[in-house]
């Protein structure tokens, strides 16, 4: 038995990964069987739980063997992925047995992903999966008790033999109590031959029923109230279990379509093949089909639409994508499809900047860079090599609800060619309102877009910004004096832009750590934060213009394919209070982009992550942290799904400090041990054979540190039991000390049982406040 311990955030489940371990030695002086021993179909195995895989070893000569394991995901194509480190194992094969082991052998019981009790000759041997060595030759009798039946075996142990036993409900015996009254001895036969094919005859009887019944109301065509009829026939409590879920079906019988088209702006060289991926997710009940893809409800799949134009510069085009509903009606969507394409022998790089007003007039800034070793012009503008200018963009009325305007740029290189490029400014009539100050025209016009289903980020910010011009407020989320002070949200600067005071965004030598490689998509002009993985920028995207939040990870600190196990499961996660993954890539380098959080204002400095801020804080700023902190906690609970390294690096800040937990995938560090500079780290975390696994008490765990941290800025010792409690930092803050003590305790069973107890005593906490 190789036993391996699961210590991820997921669980390992052979319907969804197909999770085994593997022998990948290569000595010829012993054969593995199976070399590839998978999870059994229908098994699961939790974080922190152990299971053991069976193998089978067969000596072929004497000599020094290194055995090596590993836990590995088998792919379609047949081949594995690692994603544990090679456990490796020494093992002497000698010519014989000591003579006390000649008149034994061994037994192995195991209950795939279950832990049964098993006896041995009536007396308890343990739990399975289990190993029971030196059994004395003879005739033994095992008996494994599982929930679905008693299993007993007797197995005849020969010298040195290794027998398996593999628990299985079907061969399992269970006891059934009858009454006497149907076992006499000279009962009538056929009574009995009734009795003992009772439900056979039953299910014939009710089968022939109901067949004469539809072929009565199909002659006499009432055929159209067979539905009517049966939902009155059958009891209610038959009617209700349908097997779906309520609330679902009610909010997609709501939704106006149940189908989402999610198209991905596009990066191509010109000369190139153009394909834009298409994201199609059935909102509905139903499957539907699109280019022949089969679709069923609540999945996701792309497919791809060819483009075929070259001009180089920004783009956008309308294609009508057909498909076949739920019903198998066909129907058609009109979708935008947005790309680049950039010159086939020059190498540019532009994005829009900033709005600014000019002599009545509005001008678009759009910040262009010449990476080529020569010099070329841009609308008669000289830009040297390596040199990056803002062109000034005279904006004309819209006369269009469109979103945006395409703009062309005339380029001349050093030998005299010239070409148009196409570039996108995000103009439209909600911003030439602004500008002209009809600020309510101007909100109308924004809200009616959004309304219509529009998802383009640049609207809720420019409707945002509108508010807060209206309200005249210098901030948007206003808090009492014991909030954080100044917080407002990521508008400030595009306020300051349009009266024509924002500073141009540029690269700044903090940011050389940015891989160029990155630069054609992303152009950088913020460190946000740093955690034990990675980096995380604040970026223009290129294609769009919209900043995003870009975070770029040193695959070199652990096995990349932890790192991808990781982050496959973080985008299954969905939740308000979790950092949502908008796109990832391998190549060229790891990188991972998400919406940018708009952060908070503290000391005229604005900060993204907990890292930077400031501490301690406000007991009601601390309690909405941690209180959205808690949520998204309880969130990933509900999904199987464990932290493990809740740092205050990976947790961000949003409107009204709403948290934002990222950094799922630095929880593999955790496989290769414990960075000893965590201080939210749980005692179960550093010292297991004394005070546990780990599980959700270890996130609660780190949520109260976190706490704790806020209130007090102290951090804490997972190896000493607290002595300063807030209490002992303000009197007024006692009413804090019992949430600190039950989620940080050392002993995790004096823990939360659950996190919503933790929320229940924040939220009367704040009620507090409302009073």
């Amino acid at each position: 038995m190789v036993e391996f311990r699961n210590t991820g955030m997921t669980a390992w489940e052979h319907d969804v990964e197909k999770i085994g371990v593997e022998y990948s030695g290569d000595s010829n002086l012993i054969t593995v069987d199976p070399p590839l021993q998978l999870l059994p179909k229908g098994s699961r195995v939790h974080t922190g739980q152990s299971y053991q895989f069976p193998f089978l070893i067969s000596a072929h000569n004497v000599g020094q063997v290194k055995l090596a394991f590993a836990v590995v995901r088998l792919l379609p194509s047949g081949k594995t992925n690692r994603i544990s480190d090679p456990v490796f194992l020494s093992m002497e094969i000698t010519t014989g047995l000591p003579h006390n082991d000649q008149n034994s052998g061994s037994i192995q019981v195991t209950a795939g992903p279950l832990h049964v009790p098993v006896e041995l000759d009536g007396m308890p041997a343990g739990l399975t999966p289990l190993t029971l060595p030196h059994i004395p030759v003879g005739i033994h009798h095992v008996v494994v008790k599982g929930k679905e039946g008693v299993m007993e075996s007797d197995i005849e142990v020969k010298p040195n033999s290794i027998h398996s036993i593999t628990y299985s409900p079907e061969k399992s015996g269970v006891l059934i109590e009858t009454k006497e009254s149907l076992l006499l001895e000279n009962s009538n036969p056929v009574l009995t031959l009734i009795l003992s094919n009772f439900f056979i005859i039953l299910g014939v009887i009710i089968t022939l029923t109901v067949v004469a019944v539809i072929s009565i109301v199909v002659i006499s065509g009432e055929i159209k109230r067979i539905k009517f009829v049966v939902s009155h026939v059958l009891p209610s409590s038959v009617q209700k279990e349908s097997g779906r879920d309520f609330a679902v079906e009610t909010r997609r019988r709501i939704s106006s379509d149940d189908v989402r088209f999610d198209p991905v702006a596009g990066l191509f060289k010109q000369g190139d093949k153009k394909s834009l991926k298409l994201k199609i997710t059935n909102m509905g009940t139903k499957p539907i089909v699109v280019d022949t893809i089969r679709i069923e409800p609540g999945v996701c799949r792309i497919v791809f639409r060819e483009i075929f134009d070259d001009d180089p510069g920004d783009c956008e085009v309308s294609q009508a994508v057909s498909y076949i509903d739920g019903n198998g009606k066909e129907k058609s969507r009109v979708i935008h499809l947005q790309y680049r394409i950039m010159p086939r022998d020059l190498d540019l790089s532009w994005f829009f900047e900033r709005f600014i007003q000019k002599k009545g007039n509005i001008i678009a800034i759009l910040k262009i860079k010449n990476n080529n070793p020569f010099p070329l012009e841009a609308d008669s503008i000289l830009l040297a090599s390596g040199e990056e200018r803002g062109i000034e963009l005279v904006m004309d009325v819209p006369d269009s609800d469109e979103l945006s305007v395409y703009k062309k740029l005339r380029i001349l290189t050093e030998n005299e060619y010239s070409f148009p490029l196409s570039v996108k400014i995000p103009y439209n009539k909600g911003i030439f309102l602004f500008f002209s100050k009809k600020y309510s025209e101007s909100l109308e016009w924004f809200n009616q877009q959004i309304d219509l289903g529009n998802d383009d980020g640049t609207l809720k910010r420019y409707r945002d910004l509108i508010k807060r011009k209206m309200d005249s407020s210098s901030e948007v989320n206003t808090m009492d004096s014991s909030d954080i002070r100044d917080h407002e949200p990521d508008v400030k600067r595009k306020v300051d832009a349009q009266e024509g005071n924002a500073t141009q965004v540029s690269l700044s030598p903090s940011l050389t750590g940015f891989p160029d490689s990155l630069l054609p998509i992303y152009k950088p002009s913020a460190l946000i934060s740093t955690d034990r993985l990675g980096i995380m920028y604040r970026a223009l995207r290129a294609a769009d213009n919209i900043e995003v939040a870009v975070r770029v990870l040193d695959s070199g600190v652990i096995p990349a394919s932890q790192v991808e196990l990781q982050i496959q499961a973080w985008r299954s996660l969905k939740h308000m209070n979790i950092m949502q993954i908008k796109f990832w890539e391998r190549d060229p380098v790891y990188f991972l982009e998400f919406d940018l959080p708009s952060g908070a204002i503290q000391s005229k400095k604005r900060i993204y992550s907990l890292a930077d801020l400031k501490v301690p804080i406000p007991a009601r700023a601390a309690l909405r942290i941690v209180r959205g902190l808690a949520e998204g906690i309880d969130y990933i609970h509900r999904q199987g799904v464990r932290h493990y390294l809740l740092e205050p690096s990976v947790i961000f800040l949003d409107d009204g400090l709403q948290p934002k937990i990222s950094g799922f995938d630095t929880s593999a560090l955790i496989q290769s041990g414990i960075p000893d500079d965590c201080w939210v780290i749980a005692p179960e975390q550093r010292n297991p054979e004394k005070f546990g696994n780990p599980g959700k008490k270890t996130d609660i765990y780190q949520v109260g540190a976190i706490f704790y941290y806020l209130l007090s800025g102290q951090v804490l010792n997972c190896f000493e039991s607290i002595s300063s409690l807030p209490s002992h930092f303000r009197s007024d803050y006692g009413v804090y000390d019992p949430i600190i003590k039950k989620s940080v305790h050392i002993d995790k069973n004096e823990r939360y049982g659950d996190i919503r107890e933790m929320i229940h005593e924040i939220d009367t906490l704040l009620q507090t406040f409302k009073k």
